[in-house]
Order: structure tokens, then C-alpha cells, then sequence
């Protein structure tokens, strides 16, 4: 592959290197610079970035309403977070973050599961066979250890296969996304190591977490290279992320992806940005969001039309509301679930345990 954003050694300073290739209106900044999306794939894209946000729009009513546990909304990282799953083939891995919801749809995980997850099943973080997509991580930026471990048994099996995984701009204040870093480029396993810089954790803004005035050029500690891409510009985002999974793949070691996003509205549904932040920096930033841009690009090149427009998002409404009924049925926990997802044979004593626990239940008639 012709590796144009991805150079050895080279790591982005300033963000005024970033890459996009839509503006602020949606525009091609360069007609000579385009997408290697076909029209069916920006298609797809696009009905999966709807999908996620109308899933994370429902999913807000519902916890207002008692009817869902609290949880990470992706509100405005659509575009990076299904680029990054189209960058991805079949074998390839994936390690998600608690704000991965669009990239685990794109990739196959079914609604039900994040609807399952989020409302306190852990069933839900059960994916289909062959969709190699790990459980939520919590723990901030454990899972770039999960990817490297990943890439690591890739190589020695002598397979293709890369791993990625994301973080948000907080979690690079975080040991492990230094540590599996370092020793993935020690030993070029094939990682791919992206963040969503949407310039808050939690409450906490950029400029306050980070001594450096970009994330990627924190590529430069480990020796790997460090491109910084518009999080919000579907077609710029897929370039890049396309590159580095390739990169990766053809044995030139880890990469790491700086998407360049900006959160909107709240880090989970408990919090409050008013706290911290102001409406009109909200507004100024949320002028880049993502979707106005690829509809323009896509009506731009006559392939879609508003009604269109109007029945995708009203279809993947729809969706969202059926799955959320069907995944009321899948709630209740079983005793047995509990114990039986432990360890693959349970212990002496957890025997014990559960058996303890179900004498217990039976003799309270529960």
C-alpha cells in the first residue's frame, strides 16, 4: 500500500497538520483529494452513524425516565468511531472503551447487547461467534493492553490479523497506554492505537490533562508514528484509519491515531457540562459535528435525497425502540449466570458458594 498520512518516524505537533478533506460545510477542501468509500459503503456508513446516534438519543429519554441505568452516550464521535470499524477486516480484533458504541455496531455487535449492557446484563456483553469484538472495558485504557496482547499472539501465530483499540484523550494520562505502546513497537506487533480526543474527561479540559500539545505526538516516546485526523470528517477519518490498520498488517509495527472530536453533551448520562462549560463553546464547537457535513457531501454527489435522509433516521428510531422492548424480555439474571462465567470449570469452593446460595434462595422462596 501507498502510505501517504502514515510515515516512519513522523509524528503530528501542531493540529494545524491534521488531515480533513470536508469543511466546515461539508465542502471538499480539495477536489482533487476524494474517498476510496464507494457509494454503497458511505451509505452503510452513514446508516450506522444515524443508528448510533438515534440509539444514544432514545437510550438518554429512557434513563431520564427510570427506564435505563446510567451510561456513556457517543453523541458527535460517530464518524471516527465507523470509520475505524470500516478500516477493519473479518479477522481483525477490536478492544472497546466505554464510548465505543457506533465502531461495535458497525463491526456486528447487535443492539440488543449494548441495550442488555447498559441496563445491567452482563449477556450483553456476550458478542455473536465471529465478531471479534471484546467485551466494554471500563477500567480507562486497560484495553490497550487487551489490544496488545492481541497483536502480540498475531505475530507469533504468524496471521495478518491486527488489533485496535481507542481511548479517550484522558485515558493517555493513563500507564497502559504508554506501557502497551512501547512494547508493541519493541516488537512491531500489529496494534493500531487510536484516541478520541473530544477535549474533556469528564470535567477536566485538554489543556489541563496533557503536557503536550498534541496526543500523537506522544507516538514519539515509543517510536512509532503519530497522525492527528479530523474525528468529525467521515472521509478523511477512514483515510487514515485505513492506513494505519494497513501499516500495521504489513509488519511495520503500531500506529498510533489522534481522532480530533469534540463531546457533545454530557460524559454520561449523570453528568452535568453546564458545570464546567459554557453553551455558546459548545455551539461554536458542534459547528464541525459530523452529520451536516457527510449529508452535504452525499447530496453533493447525488446519493441520497432529504426524504431519504428522513427515513433513515425515522427507520433507525424504530429499530432502536423494538430492540429496547425485545432486550426487557433478557434482563432478569439467573443464579447460575453469576457463577457458571467465572472460570471455565468453577473451583471446589465456588461450588460451595453456589450451591450455598441456591439452598438459600430456595428456603426464602425466592
Amino acid at each position: 500500500m501507498n502510505f501517504k498520512y502514515i510515515k516512519k518516524d513522523h509524528v503530528m505537533r501542531s493540529y494545524d497538520e491534521q488531515v480533513r478533506f470536508l469543511d466546515i460545510n461539508g465542502n471538499l477542501i480539495d477536489k482533487n483529494v476524494d474517498t476510496e468509500l464507494t457509494k454503497d459503503q458511505l451509505l452503510d456508513a452513514y446508516k450506522w452513524m444515524v443508528l448510533s446516534r438515534q440509539q444514544d438519543t432514545y437510550m438518554t429519554q429512557l434513563q431520564k425516565q427510570g427506564r435505563m441505568l446510567s451510561f456513556a452516550p457517543n453523541f458527535g464521535e460517530e464518524a471516527l468511531q465507523v470509520a475505524s470499524a470500516f478500516a477493519l477486516k473479518k479477522e481483525d480484533w477490536f478492544a472497546p472503551a466505554f464510548r465505543s458504541n457506533a465502531t461495535m455496531l458497525a463491526l456486528g455487535v447487535p443492539i440488543k447487547n449494548q441495550l442488555l449492557y447498559w441496563n445491567g446484563q452482563e449477556r450483553g456483553s456476550v458478542t455473536p461467534v465471529g465478531v471479534n469484538v471484546l467485551p466494554i472495558n471500563i477500567p480507562i485504557a486497560t484495553q490497550y493492553s487487551h489490544a496488545a496482547g492481541i497483536a502480540y499472539a498475531a505475530k507469533l501465530q504468524g496471521k495478518k490479523t491486527v488489533a485496535m483499540s481507542i481511548v479517550g484523550n484522558g485515558g493517555t494520562g493513563e500507564g497502559e497506554f504508554y506501557e502497551a505502546m512501547n512494547i508493541s513497537s519493541i516488537w512491531k506487533w500489529p496494534a493500531v492505537f487510536t484516541v478520541n480526543n473530544n477535549q474533556w474527561a469528564i470535567s477536566t479540559p485538554f489543556k489541563y490533562g496533557s503536557g503536550s500539545k498534541t496526543i500523537a505526538q506522544k507516538a514519539e516516546a515509543v517510536g512509532i508514528p503519530g497522525v492527528i485526523v479530523d474525528g468529525n470528517d467521515l472521509l478523511a477519518s477512514y483515510a487514515v484509519i485505513k492506513e494505519a490498520v494497513e501499516w500495521a498488517r504489513e509488519g511495520n509495527g503500531p500506529v498510533l491515531v489522534e481522532f480530533l472530536t469534540w463531546r457533545q453533551g454530557v460524559h454520561t448520562s449523570s453528568d452535568n457540562p453546564r458545570i464546567y462549560r459554557t453553551e455558546e463553546e459548545e455551539k461554536e464547537h458542534e459547528k464541525w459535528e459530523p452529520f451536516h457535513r457527510i449529508e452535504k457531501y452525499l447530496k453533493d454527489k447525488k446519493y441520497i435525497t432529504d426524504e431519504e435522509i428522513k427515513q433513515i433516521w425515522d427507520s433507525s428510531l424504530d429499530k432502536v425502540k423494538t430492540t429496547y422492548e425485545e432486550s426487557l424480555k433478557e434482563l432478569d439474571t439467573q443464579l447460575d449466570e453469576i457463577f457458571d462465567h467465572t472460570y471455565a470449570t468453577l473451583t471446589q469452593e465456588l461450588k460451595e458458594q453456589k450451591q450455598h446460595a441456591k439452598d438459600y434462595y430456595a428456603k426464602e422462596g425466592k
